[in-house]
């Protein structure tokens, strides 16, 4: 763990150390399970106020990122195995397990009297049908609106297929029967809920018998976790690192076409290095063109969002680090998800 507190900046504290925890541990940086600093040893290392780390800790609490238990304090909440399986963990698949459905599959071909032809023809076609069903849209859910564009612009480069996206609150469910659902750490277990409350409210019969008080579907929480895939996001330690050597009384800029990416990046710099460094963020279209070229011509480093970065690279030859909000190693995870032809 990395936590790093600038006194005296325009940066809360308290905000400081929220926005630290929340990428670290939406990074996958602090692993699920592991025990955090008590409040007293946060307190003290930090030097700062008990009571400051105690509300840091208890607003990632209800964000349901940590968990608190009396007695024996605050640890990383854990999201369930079923929530890391399949494509996200494909190196952990067992090679036994295939060469059991192969011989179990070669017995039962045989001793029904099937022709091998046959076999691999019927192979052929269950592969292109599970091909299609793949290729069906992802679907990335965020709470906030106006960062929801980076994330779609990330995965469809990433995946070379469409990837639709939505607020957790214009989310239905109950339209999207067959999708399968991204998200990071933040709101895997609000999203989940969503998936079990509309799971609940599916009929067992007609509307006749609905209406009647028919009981809903019995609530298959494996099923719902298997039908989401959570994506760790937040900046790497290398572009922290970037940060931390930068010399004293250099300008960085910050464009995004999210507030939320330009209040996370502000926060991370204040913590990291003070007043040391000047940022100036800039949100996408809210400036005129002018006053951006200004600030790019000024700036030391310049930092820009995945759908900034290819619009500043017509106005300045500098170069510019792009933000990546999904890390690389993150959409590696995501291989199973990558369009294939037939």
């Amino acid at each position: 763990m990395d936590i790093a507190i600038q006194k005296g900046t325009h940066i809360s504290v308290h905000q400081q150390l929220v926005t630290q925890f929340s990428m670290q541990i939406a990074a996958g940086i602090l692993k699920p399970g592991i025990k955090l600093p008590s409040i007293r040893l946060l307190s003290q290392k930090l030097g700062i106020h008990h009571n400051t780390c105690l509300s840091a800790y208890r607003e990632l609490e209800a964000k349901g990122l940590i968990e608190i238990r009396h007695g024996s304090g605050a640890k990383v909440a854990t999201l369930g195995v079923e929530a890391r399986r399949g494509i996200l963990s494909p190196q952990h698949s067992e090679p036994s397990g295939l060469q059991a459905l192969a011989e179990f599959f070669t017995h039962q071909v045989m001793q029904q009297g099937y022709t091998w032809p046959e076999a691999l023809a019927a192979i052929e076609a269950c592969r292109q049908t599970q091909t299609q069903q793949n290729l069906q849209p992802l679907i990335f859910v965020d709470i906030h609106h106006d960062i929801l564009g980076v994330f779609q612009a990330e995965l469809q480069h990433a995946l070379q297929r469409p990837v639709k996206v939505t607020t957790l609150t214009q989310l239905h469910p109950e339209q999207e029967p067959f999708s399968h659902f991204l998200t990071s750490r933040y709101h895997y277990q609000a999203l989940k809920e969503k998936l079990a409350t509309a799971q609940q409210e599916l009929p067992t019969g007609s509307e006749i018998s609905n209406r009647a008080g028919s009981p809903s579907l019995p609530l298959d929480e494996h099923a719902i976790s298997e039908r989401i895939t959570v994506i760790d996001v937040g900046a790497v330690k290398q572009e922290l690192d970037f940060i931390r050597q930068l010399p004293p009384d250099s300008l960085i800029a910050v464009i995004s076409s999210s507030t939320i990416i330009l209040q996370q990046a502000e926060a991370v710099i204040s913590a990291l290095r003070g007043d040391s460094l000047s940022i100036r963020t800039i949100l996408a279209g809210q400036e005129p063109l002018a006053e951006t070229e200004r600030v790019l011509k000024r700036a030391q480093v310049i930092f820009a969002d995945w759908l900034c970065t290819p619009q500043l690279e017509q106005l300045t030859r500098k170069p510019i680090h792009t933000i990546r909000i999904i890390p690389p190693h993150e959409l590696d995870k995501l291989q199973g998800f990558q369009a294939r032809p037939n």
